[in-house]
């Protein structure tokens, strides 16, 4: 079982974003450039496992694109799927995302040191869309679908990260990646 499998647990804690991209998300819905979401026909047991492929797809496509370079230059991070409040925990190492990392329950204010998690608040809409190549991650954030909740420098290793397996243009789901 993968870290984000074993993360389809709710930590009991409810990100500050999250009404926020519910709102930018049905409004995107509402103006047709998202399409109504399926999982919101779901039960949660349904959803949750919806949400737990699209991490799993977002996870393959991280590491298909970054080199091992790219992948060790990201912070450990958070995504949140927000119908389902399912989390995932993506850990970098040198051979992709840590399938056996057990983290905490996610930081979302800084602590006495000012270190707080980042966290990627995304609604199950707009991931859909993003894996299948008809949403780039730049204009989700710009709608507000996805949002990257972090101290400056990790949000643009974060950004950069998702930008370059979700770009505006030219998106493949065969990918060249680099030889070390």
């Amino acid at each position: 079982m993968c870290t984000i499998c074993a993360l389809t647990i709710e930590f009991a804690v409810e990100h500050p974003q999250t009404l926020a991209v519910a709102v930018a998300t049905r409004q995107a819905i509402d103006a047709g450039v998202l399409p109504e979401s399926a999982s919101e026909n779901l039960d949660m047991a349904r959803s949750r496992h919806h949400a737990t492929v699209l991490l799993t797809t977002m996870q393959q496509r991280l590491e298909q694109v970054l080199s091992t370079a790219g992948l060790l230059a990201l912070p450990d991070f958070f995504v949140l799927m927000i119908e389902s409040r399912t989390w995932g925990y993506f850990h970098p190492t040198l051979s992709g995302f840590d399938t056996l990392a057990s983290p905490s329950a996610p930081r979302f204010e800084p602590d006495a040191d000012g270190v707080r998690d980042p966290i990627v608040v995304i609604s199950q809409a707009a991931a859909g869309q993003l894996t299948q190549g008809r949403l780039p991650f730049a204009e989700a954030s710009g709608l507000g679908v996805a949002v990257v909740d972090a101290p400056d420098a990790p949000a643009a290793r974060i950004r950069s990260a998702f930008a370059a397996a979700y770009p505006v243009g030219q998106f493949s789901h065969f990918v060249c990646t680099e030889v070390a």
